[in-house]
């Protein structure tokens, strides 16, 4: 009997954690966290180390992998990821037990056991992993990701993970075209809503972010280090921008990692522009030079949660010839939604006279790119729904019933599903 049991993100976004489990063995497919309103990490339900036939790393973001080195404190179960993936982790991990540290089971020797016990795998490679046979389908999400396909006994079972359908500066779409699967667990994180055209979004940003400029303002651009960052970059070198761009935040290190890693990113030559064009803040001669003079700023974090972001927001913030571009998710009781939300930051609820919009750069595909993309899979009789909130998952559930003919689930945490 082939089981699948969620362990996190189960009508909730994030705290991704997905095993398959046969004859008492397991293939986990991620181990990330959540935070609370205290901003603590939350891990997925618990699994044992020693059960796990091999654990499997989609992508680098905290809340797929976040959790995973605390599988590798007394064992070292075999783990799978695409090599940017691992390279990128392993920064975000090192960063998570800086800022989190004491609320955390591991330190950075179980990070390093993790990478240790690490093989990296390409696209469409075929590995065996004990009772199971698995590969790597492209994603589109960002660059390194993966959805996997596994085979336990007849059952074929394709996990997409996070996945974007549509071209970005960074990834081609998604290719699911040709796959064969009897079960799908998808995303559901835009269950219920579509994103306007990605051309159209990054018109309007370019020319929004000139409009600012050349009025004599500086623009911030609060961004998430991973993907989003360097899409940003990319945009702004594609079409030549005259003015003085700084990158600051760990957004530089992920850029550095990704062209090294240039085979996973779609345009490399336009990120190795980017790279090369705009200015890396090294320090605070330069963070401090950054927002005095027009031009446009590019920093972490993306929810102003800490980082330089926020040192250049209360730089910025008091002025009207300044803007605030928010280009990432805001999560509820972040400074980033309280700003598009209240038209304040921080406790004090000081004012943001600077301009304030907000760009939907999701890498996330939506609900007509979850349609398409389960009406090219062969075979799909059941599909899960993970990784989004009740409320999304049913307008989903809905829509994917109307459409074709197969059954849908949408699990809690921990609730398992048995394959016949």
């Amino acid at each position: 009997m082939v089981r699948i049991r969620i362990l996190g993100s189960g009508r909730e976004v994030g705290r991704a954690a997905v095993a398959v489990e046969k004859d008492g063995r397991i293939l986990l497919m991620d181990y990330g966290t959540n935070f609370d309103e205290e901003d603590r990490p939350v891990f997925p339900a618990h699994v044992r180390p020693r059960d796990l036939d091999a654990l499997v790393i989609t992508h680098s973001h905290l809340d797929h992998v976040g959790a995973a080195p605390s599988l590798y404190i007394s064992m070292t179960p075999k783990v799978y990821a695409t090599p940017v993936t691992f390279d990128v982790s392993r920064l975000l991990l090192y960063d998570m037990i800086k800022l989190n540290g004491p609320h955390l089971p591991y330190d950075e020797a179980s990070v390093e056991d993790m990478l240790k016990a690490g093989e990296s795998v390409g696209y469409y490679k075929e590995v065996e992993a004990g009772q199971f046979t698995f590969q790597f389908i492209y994603n589109g999400h960002i660059p390194g990701s993966a959805a996997v396909l596994v085979e336990a006994d007849a059952h074929k079972i394709l996990y997409t993970s996070d996945m974007n359908t549509v071209t970005t500066k960074l990834m081609e779409p998604a290719r699911f075209s040709g796959v064969e699967a009897d079960t799908v667990i998808v995303e559901s994180t835009y269950g219920s809503s579509n994103h306007p055209p990605r051309e159209e979004t990054e018109k309007l940003f370019y020319e929004s972010v000139e409009e600012v400029v050349r009025k004599g303002g500086t623009v911030l651009v609060p961004s998430f280090s991973v993907s989003r960052g360097q899409e940003i970059m990319s945009i702004l070198a594609e079409r030549d921008f005259s003015y003085p761009v700084w990158v600051d935040g760990m957004i530089r290190q992920v850029t550095e990692l990704y062209l090294a890693h240039g085979e996973y990113v779609r345009d490399l030559k336009l990120l190795s522009k980017a790279a090369s064009m705009f200015k890396m803040v090294r320090g605070w001669q330069d963070r401090r030079k950054a927002y005095k003079k027009p031009g446009v700023i590019i920093a972490s974090a993306g929810m102003l949660k800490g980082g330089p972001s926020l040192y250049y927001l209360k730089k910025m913030a008091g002025s009207e010839k300044n803007a605030v571009f928010m280009v990432s998710y805001q999560a509820d009781g972040t400074p980033g939604r309280q700003i598009l939300e209240t038209g304040t930051y921080g406790e004090e609820e000081l004012p943001v006279r600077a301009r304030v919009q907000w760009f939907d750069f999701s890498s996330h595909t939506n609900q007509q790119g979850i349609l398409k993309a389960l009406s090219s899979i062969s075979g799909v009789e059941r599909v899960i729904l993970v990784h989004g909130d009740p409320e999304n998952q049913e307008a989903l559930k809905e829509k994917i019933e109307g459409t074709l003919n197969v059954e849908v689930l949408t699990p809690e945490n921990n609730e398992v599903i048995e394959l016949d």
